[in-house]
């Protein structure tokens, strides 16, 4: 080996590697010196984080849950007012915004043709109660004068039975008694007209009559018509749109003015789906829901929809509105921001939003002593987490102004402490520590 040595040292090449080598193996021996006279460190022990929280000492109570919603002023009575006339606008008293009393005259119609119209046929109506008067005279007439026709025609049939016998004792000639016998036949045939006559009087009183009444309706038409030239108001409440000016000449069916019914004023909210059922059955039990409008209106829910409309997702509600007039809050198609009172519901608490879960859980603070400290006196608490599965009954307004969420759960216990802290991962047992 130390010939080895001897060639490689003996040319420069060999020298430089055996150097490197040397430098090597004086390297790895420090390296291993350091590890094996080194400190041999301990892991640190590893300490699980509280998480610090704000709670809230609940005590359950009766709350009536309340939500704001948004609705518009509807009628549920807008009347177009027509006519059946064709006139002349004489005057429009009403424009769009004016708000009437029912009765009130809205615009004037020309009635100077329906006046001829009129004077016609209370004329007609004159000749036909003449005609009746005069047919009643004649009735009376021949009535007083059917005796002496049943008179005549006695006389004549005793003078034929005369004749007669007077022809068998051949006193007279057969013309004698034809003549005779022709006058009775006369009477008779003018008794039976007579009496024809007089049993027809009946029917021509009652046609007369009739025609009378007729005539007496067309007036009465005619008359109806010249007050329908006064268009009036049938109910109180504003003017929404006019439709003619004077000059105008109105046609049949013609629309003259809209008006809306102020007594049928409402508004209309579309309500949450979650609150649907619960009005439901409010409604149906009379118990009381009402809102109150920015400007301090309440008002009080009178019907929910039938139907749920194509791209909404809740019922609508109609809330009874009192039109005042000139208060602006009443103008049929204005947005009002209504808050809802629901009745009370019982056992519930008050939450703000960070309390809530997923909707449908809290965290109540549980007190534990860790298992290592025993029952011992004077150990120390964890505070750890408990899931506790809510019903949301709706929603409030607290004292403060601040949302709350009402809440309900049979596990809620009164002086219970709910965490108002939305943490990111919360989950049962999870350490916190309470403000």
């Amino acid at each position: 080996m130390f010939a080895r040595l001897k060639l490689l040292t003996a040319s420069p090449r060999g020298r430089r590697f055996v150097a490197g080598t040397g430098f090597i193996a004086a390297a790895l021996l420090a390296s291993m010196s350091i590890f094996a006279t080194g400190p041999n460190p301990q892991p640190a022990e590893r300490t699980e984080k509280a998480w610090p929280v704000s709670v809230l000492e609940v005590v359950p109570s009766p709350l009536a849950p309340t939500f704001t919603a948004y609705g518009r002023v509807e009628s549920s009575n807008v009347t177009h007012l027509r006519t059946d006339l064709i006139a002349e606008v004489e005057s429009v008293q009403v424009r769009e915004g004016d708000w009437v009393e029912k009765g009130d005259v809205l615009m004037t119609l020309s009635d100077e043709e329906l006046e001829l119209d009129l004077m016609e046929r209370q004329a007609e109506l004159r000749q036909l109660e003449a005609n009746l008067a005069s047919t009643r005279i004649e009735q009376e007439m021949f009535e007083e004068s059917t005796e002496h026709f049943r008179s005549m025609r006695e006389v004549a049939q005793k003078k034929l039975e005369r004749h007669q016998d007077l022809v068998a004792k051949r006193l007279i000639s057969q013309g004698l008694l034809d003549e005779v016998t022709a006058q009775a036949n006369q009477a008779n045939i003018d008794y039976q007209t007579h009496m024809r006559t007089l049993a027809d009087f009946p029917n021509r009183l009652a046609a007369q009559e009739a025609g009378v009444e007729r005539a007496r309706a067309q007036v009465g038409q005619v008359q109806l018509e010249i007050g329908k030239t006064r268009v009036t108001a049938p109910f109180r409440g504003p003017i929404l749109n006019v439709f003619v000016a004077p000059g105008d000449r109105s046609n049949i069916g013609a629309i003259l003015v809209d008006i809306a019914n102020a007594d049928a004023f409402e508004v209309r909210v579309q309500i949450p789906e979650r609150f649907g059922k619960g009005m439901h059955q409010n409604l149906s039990s009379g118990r009381a829901v009402t809102a109150t409008t920015e400007d301090g209106l309440v008002l009080h829910l009178s019907r929910l929809s039938g139907q749920v409309k194509r791209g909404q997702s809740g019922l609508d509600a109609f809330f009874e509105l009192d039109a005042r007039q000139g208060a602006p809050g009443t103008a049929l198609g204005r947005m009002l921001e209504l808050d809802i009172t629901l009745p009370e519901e019982e056992s519930v608490i008050a939450l703000p939003v960070q309390s809530i879960y997923e909707n449908d859980r809290i965290y109540a603070i549980r007190d534990v002593v860790p298992s290592s400290m025993g029952e011992l006196d004077g150990a120390s608490h964890e505070y750890r987490l408990e899931a506790i599965t809510i019903e949301r009954v709706g929603e409030a307004q607290a004292e403060d102004g601040q949302h709350r969420i009402l809440v309900r759960s049979p596990e809620i216990r009164a002086g219970q402490k709910i965490i108002t802290t939305q943490l990111p991962r919360a989950i049962s047992g999870l350490l916190v520590e309470p403000a």
